[in-house]
């Protein structure tokens, strides 16, 4: 009796495959959100923390050219934070392409796995058919013998 060997393993290990290469890229995508977060978060510390400065200074001590300084900096790090949010945009979107793709992929596995399933029943039920079969054969020979033994004893 041979083993079962499903036609689609390959076929089912790609796809494993592509699967995990999909949650990876999954992973990759919310870590890069998770660092442009952090560094959204960073900025605008340094933003209060100018802001925080920016009032403790006393009033004698302020010089013109430092106010516009900061100023000038304050709107850079303003900049910086508008296009680290709009780059968390399109990470947004690029996650969700792959959590699509993760989806499907993952989707196909699981179809290919119950094809595997399906088959392997089909397979162990053939199997215990085909056994039974030789068992009810065995056990009608044994019978036959037994009554030829039981008629040659009786003669």
């Amino acid at each position: 009796m041979k083993n079962f060997q499903f036609r689609f393993l390959s076929i089912l290990n790609l796809r494993r495959r592509e699967r995990d290469e999909a949650g990876g890229m999954v992973g990759e995508a919310n870590a890069a959100i998770a660092k442009v977060q952090s560094q959204i978060e960073t900025i605008e510390e340094e933003r209060r923390m100018l802001s925080v400065e920016e009032q403790t200074t006393r009033v004698g001590d302020i010089s013109v050219d430092r106010l516009l300084a900061k100023g000038r900096y304050d709107l850079q790090l303003q900049a910086d934070i508008q296009g680290l949010r709009e780059t968390l945009g399109k990470l947004a979107d690029e996650l969700d392409r792959r959590q699509v793709r993760l989806r499907q992929a993952e989707t196909e596995v699981k179809k290919f796995e119950r094809m595997m399933e399906i088959d392997s029943d089909r397979y162990r039920n053939e199997m215990d058919r085909q056994e039974q079969m030789e068992l009810d054969e065995m056990s009608n020979r044994r019978g036959a013998i037994s009554r030829r033994t039981h008629a040659k004893n009786r003669d």
